[in-house]
């Protein structure tokens, strides 16, 4: 297959799947320090967590604050976490995908999300699901990995490769900032994997 994408990311609109719930629109500051995003011209993530298609987590974090909470994770978590992926990402299927979405020439990257990047589950066929991009401004950026869907049975899964340390810190992570949403309560292996 020949794979036609550039070397440098592609940025498109920030689409709606990544807008605020919150502040019915697009996220204008970061989750801990609070700074300003759509003006500043510095990259953040945003992550937002469903259950049945409601979002049920979701926030935006600059790219400063997003290294140092990944500071937090243990050494452990961040080695198993990239061990997962490089075991489960098909890049020869990514790489296909993100080649043929760019030869449409469409700011749509919606299309990139709608299977989870790690098991191929349709968006459609997950009760729980986690979405992540990363931005600068108004612009999603599109690479070989963002924007991207994770089914909640890939999110278990890298549950599973996490030490103890790690998923207390993401449970106070989302008990400080969001409360301790009841889905959690139910699902305890359900956790999503923020950050």
């Amino acid at each position: 297959m020949n794979f036609n994408w550039p070397p440098e990311p592609k940025f498109v609109p920030i689409p709606s799947e990544f807008h605020s719930l919150e502040n019915d629109g697009p996220f204008d500051k970061c989750l801990k320090c609070e700074a300003e995003l759509l003006q500043s011209g510095m990259p953040y993530l945003i992550e937002r967590v469903f259950v049945q298609q409601e979002p049920i987590v979701e926030y935006a974090m600059c790219e400063a604050c997003v290294m140092a909470s990944q500071s937090e994770l243990s050494a452990e978590s961040r080695q198993a976490v990239t061990d997962y992926m490089l075991s489960n990402l098909d890049v020869s299927q990514r790489l296909g995908r993100l080649s043929e979405w760019a030869e449409q020439g469409s700011d749509d990257a919606s299309e990139l999300m709608n299977r989870c990047l790690f098991s191929g589950t349709r968006a459609e066929d997950c009760r729980e699901k986690q979405i992540a991009a990363w931005c600068q401004g108004d612009q999603m950026r599109v690479d070989h990995v963002f924007p991207m869907m994770i089914s909640g049975v890939a999110i278990e899964e890298l549950n599973g490769v996490l030490s103890e340390k790690t998923r207390g810190w993401i449970d106070d992570f989302v008990g400080d900032n969001f409360g301790m949403p009841p889905e959690f309560c139910d699902n305890p292996d359900f956790r999503p994997v923020l950050i």
